[in-house]
């Protein structure tokens, strides 16, 4: 039986199944500048030889047995250089997801899966290859000579013979009953793409400069969103094989779903800025169970991604229709180009004359801009705008539904929100606090003071009578502030777990009502969530921004899928509550680890210019550190000492290599702990060892980005491999398969242990 709820008891009563992970962003700004010289030196023979060994690891990944050495040749001889310049401009790790691939061959670990990866993968690189020789030319067009510029295009044409056949595919669309996916016309993206580069190589003779430059940036955007849709369309086919094959070949099924997973890795930039918690719901359904793919809500989410990037270039047209006629025309196309995804679903969904306004009153807008016509140019937005809100409205995707009435919480809600206002303002109102915190939200303090043994109540009272006295204003402005954060992380807690504990026993509706009551909670903290990552720099002396987790999302999600659990009662639903919860506490968590590493970003900034901002970036973290401090102390009782004197103590002590790596330590307890549980539970247990596989997985993602900077990508890959095959093996009681995960998990956590300081 699964176990109702696995956890980690922290500070406070806290309950965590820790999960995201610190992600290590190097020198981006130095690697991109590094990547361009790269690209200045690289040659068009270079390209066409990497071009003609992804053709020949084409035709070795079909081969059985699939000869590992001939790939590798292949791959480190011709192209690893190519995917290299694509990471560091992109700051990704695709040649470590070749590499690990490989291996995964060479071991006879699903091979064919890994061959997809392999497929998929260099695709991206020379996706990425095309995208980055096309920019590069439209950013020096002013100042760089048309022989050398063309040499770059020449490059870009090499690579688009790479992936041409997959621009040559026929249009996916969704079928009429919305259960699956079936085929379209052909939108004939390789002519289109091929015309395109033509009329780039034209425009590089600067026959007329001013209209040149203009032409290369939209010439650039056909390029750039004519292969976006052709790999939109490699998704969609690849839910088609999905569904097709899912009842009566599972293994094609997943090797259909490792394909579309790689696929939308390469247009996952495209959905996330406008749909990111849409993006993490596609990602779930193409690593999870085959079973729960559904082809109405992946169109729908992607959709919902490229209707928000039409809006925003219909915005961007607005701001420059009246002075800026290239810009104007560039993000007219764009919006046309945007569209072109979803066109076809739009008619299935409203209908074809809405299809054809839409294109109508885009190609006029196209018009309007050339001619700098504003009046027409906003009819034409207006037009499309409506017409894109009715077709979003018939969208399937992901919102979460509140049934159930939360005053006392949403109360408490609006009353932080309104300290949280107040605590900015100079001078800071002390009664004006007091007034907002009397009410819903001391009720809701004390109430949790009284379940936990806490004394947050007090400390808050404290902090504003010392507002009121005028002693350290800010510092005690940040204890209030982190301290309501507290009080609703741990409401939200508390809900989640009577949820879990009580899911045999209360009524739907009650359930609800506690479901409801966390995400009433999870309101307060939802900015905190959303934040970006804070990483430690490459030197290993601070800490940086990394790129955004969407933690947000995730945990919205989460929140969703746990909803739909409690309301369908479905025979797994215990299992899916759990789930659901995990991975609602595990970002959640991490929001607060990251909080803690912003806070030591500003210490080591701060503390030899400006130590009142030091000090109170010192209150900060220690206040974030004690929402998960537990998460450390159980495995690390040490390290936890450690980076509490650092957080409380002399600020030249504060050593972000240190509390990186004393946090990393804990962890990498926490997970040997899970290894155990799953090995005790594994080929008696199927839930169980699949529960604590995932809670592995999720303890292993918050020190990966780490892992990766101390040791290598490959290994950082290797080890998400082996996760995946952890949970695989868990779900279906695979013995071989499961100890032999353990054995790579164990392995690499030690080797990433013996770097840590």
């Amino acid at each position: 039986m699964i176990q109702k709820f696995k956890t980690i008891v922290l500070a406070g009563g806290l309950v965590v199944m820790t999960g995201g992970h610190f992600a290590v962003n190097h020198d981006s700004t130095a690697a991109y500048a590094a990547t361009l010289e790269t690209i200045s030196k690289t040659t068009v023979e270079e390209v066409n030889a990497a071009v003609s060994a992804f053709q020949e690891i084409g035709s070795l990944r079909r081969e059985d047995p699939i000869n590992t050495d001939a790939i590798r040749s292949a791959y480190v001889n011709s192209i690893q250089a190519l995917a290299q310049q694509a990471d560091a401009a992109n700051d990704l790790a695709l040649d470590g997801i070749v590499l690990a691939a490989i291996d995964e061959i060479g071991s006879n670990n699903e091979p064919e899966l890994a061959a997809q990866v392999i497929d998929k993968t260099l695709q991206h690189v020379f996706f990425l290859t095309i995208l980055d020789r096309v920019t590069a030319v439209r950013d020096d067009f002013d100042v760089t000579d048309t022989e050398t510029l063309n040499l770059k295009w020449n490059e870009a044409v090499a690579a688009f013979e790479a992936i041409k056949g997959t621009a040559a595919r026929e249009n996916k669309v969704l079928t009429a009953d919305r259960q699956s996916i079936q085929t379209g016309d052909n939108p004939t993206l390789d002519i289109q793409i091929g015309m395109a580069f033509e009329r780039g190589r034209n425009a590089l003779n600067k026959q007329n400069l001013a209209e040149d430059k203009i032409e290369i940036s939209i010439v650039r955007q056909i390029i750039r969103l004519s292969l976006a849709r052709a790999y939109y369309i490699g998704v969609l086919r690849e839910v088609e094989g999905i569904i097709s094959n899912r009842n009566r070949d599972i293994a094609e099924a997943r090797e259909k779903q490792k394909e579309g997973e790689n696929f939308y890795r390469i247009i996952e930039d495209f959905i996330t800025r406008e749909n990111a918690m849409g993006s993490e719901l596609i990602k779930a359904q193409f690593t999870g169970d085959v079973a729960q793919v559904e082809a109405d809500q992946i169109v729908s989410e992607l959709s919902k991604g490229f209707i928000g990037r039409v809006r925003a270039e219909l915005t961007a047209n607005e701001a420059s229709i009246l002075d800026n006629r290239g810009r104007a025309l560039e993000v007219a196309e764009e919006a046309i180009l945007y569209a072109n995804t979803f066109l076809a679903d739009l008619e299935l969904r409203l209908d074809s004359a809405s299809r054809v306004s839409l294109e109508t009153a885009l190609n006029s807008l196209k018009a309007a801009s050339n001619d700098m016509d504003a009046a027409i140019a906003e009819q034409a937005r207006r037009t499309a705008t409506d017409i894109l809100l009715a077709y979003e409205q018939t969208l399937n995707v992901a919102d979460y539904e509140q049934t159930q009435n939360t005053p006392f919480v949403d109360a408490a809600v609006t009353s932080f929100q309104t300290i949280g206002a107040l605590r900015r303002q100079s001078p800071v109102d002390a009664q004006a606090i007091m007034d907002a915190y009397t009410g819903e939200l001391q009720q809701l303090t004390k109430f949790i003071d009284s379940i936990h043994g806490l004394a947050m109540d007090a400390d808050i009272l404290a902090a504003i009578d010392n507002i009121s006295n005028n002693q350290q204003v800010p510092l005690a402005a940040q204890v209030i502030d982190k301290t309501l954060q507290r009080v609703f992380v741990l409401t939200l807690h508390n809900r989640v777990v009577l949820v879990l504990n009580s899911f045999g026993d209360l009524s739907v509706s009650e359930l609800e009502l506690e479901w409801d009551r966390a995400f009433a909670a999870f309101q307060a903290i939802k900015g905190t969530t959303a934040r970006e990552n804070k990483v430690l720099t490459a030197d290993r002396q601070s800490i940086e921004s990394g790129s955004n987790p969407y933690l947000d999302s995730r945990i919205t999600l989460a929140f969703i899928l746990g909803k739909d659990a409690i309301v369908n009662a479905a025979s797994d639903g215990m299992e899916q509550i759990v789930l659901a919860s995990e991975r609602i506490v595990a970002p959640l968590v991490r929001s607060y680890f990251i909080g803690v590493l912003r806070e030591v970003e500003g210490i080591v900034e701060n503390r030899a210019r400006d130590i009142d901002e030091a000090l109170e970036k010192q209150v900060e973290g220690i206040y974030f550190y004690r929402i998960v401090e537990l998460a450390v102390s159980r495995f690390n009782p040490s390290g936890n000492a450690l980076i509490k004197s650092q957080l409380s103590g002399d600020l030249s002590a504060v050593n972000a290599n240190q509390i990186v790596s004393e946090i990393s330590k804990a962890l990498i307890g926490l997970v040997n702990n899970e290894l155990t549980e799953f090995e005790q539970a594994l080929g008696s247990d199927s839930e169980q060892a699949k529960l604590v596989a995932e809670i592995a997985a999720l303890y292993t993602q918050i020190i990966l980005p780490d892992l990766e900077l101390r040791l290598d990508a490959t290994k950082r890959v290797k080890i998400e491999n082996a996760l995946q095959d952890l949970i695989e093996a868990g779900a279906n009681n695979d013995q071989a398969k499961g100890v032999t995960a353990q054995q790579s998990i164990t392995g690499l956590l030690a080797e990433y242990a013996n770097t840590l300081i």
